[in-house]
């Protein structure tokens, strides 16, 4: 895709985003709409970086979407009617956003407010237990027993099948880093095997195909928790591009959706 259908693309989803939140503060709340909502800013975000190189803009577009995902757990008491489905643990997919810019003062207030149970029959096991453990390795207060213990229940959870995600956290916790570059190479392929097969289909989301199948978020979120945990790594990965991995503005601003 060239520079101008990617530059449509982003104004597209701008507009997506603010018919989205139209409806939302007109009083017709929905989870899933917030998680659209949260999805349309990481893929503006990502065509952004594509297009432009804007480091900066990509960095406020996932804050917003990591924001607008914190900004419907602060509220969901309001709605005690809400769909417990889409407030599942695997369902805070926002919180990968947050650990992508690095900001480990999101991730907490994301961490604290997710739902903390498992919800059997609503999501799988391994991906709950990952949700769990993998905001705790960006928190450094979290004792090292914790983390130990929630690895061993993502271990037994995954029971022996393939799950890149797992080999992931499993080095940084035991801070090994050619495990780290070996599982998160098996990670990047498998977002990228999964993107093509979608496109190969016929049934991949055009928006996510020209926008977040060429940027892997979860890459750039691993690489920087294994920065921050002093891990020694190379500087360039396949669609991690090294822009994401700058230090973003500190300066972003909250975008209240309601």
């Amino acid at each position: 895709m060239g520079i101008k259908e990617l530059e449509f693309t982003t104004e597209n989803i701008g507009h997506l985003i603010d018919l989205r939140l139209q409806v939302l503060r007109e009083g017709t709340v929905h989870p899933k709409h917030v998680l659209d909502v949260c999805l349309l800013y990481r893929r503006m975000g990502c065509g952004t970086l594509l297009a432009s190189y804007d480091a900066d803009t990509f960095f406020y577009l996932l804050y917003q979407a990591a924001d607008s995902y914190l900004q419907l757990l602060e509220r969901k008491h309001l709605w005690p009617a809400l769909d417990p489905y889409y407030l599942a643990r695997s369902r805070a997919e926002p919180l990968l956003d947050a650990l992508a810019l690095g900001d480990e003062a999101l991730v907490r207030r994301i961490d604290a407010l997710a739902e903390p149970q498992w919800q059997a029959g609503m999501e799988y096991e391994d991906e709950y237990w990952s949700l769990r453990l993998l905001p705790r390795l960006a928190l450094p207060e979290t004792p090292r027993a914790e983390l130990f213990d929630l690895l061993d229940r993502l271990e037994r959870a995954v029971d022996g099948a393939e799950f890149p995600r797992f080999d992931v956290l499993k080095a940084l916790l035991h801070g090994d880093p050619e495990a780290f570059e070996e599982a998160l190479l098996r990670a990047i392929e498998a977002w990228q095997s999964r993107m093509e097969r979608a496109r190969k289909s016929g049934t991949g989301n055009p928006l996510a195909l020209a926008t977040d199948a060429h940027v892997f978020i979860e890459g750039i979120a691993f690489v920087r928790l294994a920065r921050a945990r002093g891990l020694r790594l190379r500087t360039q990965y396949p669609l991690i591009p090294p822009l994401a991995l700058s230090a973003p503005p500190s300066d972003i601003e909250r975008r209240p959706l309601w």
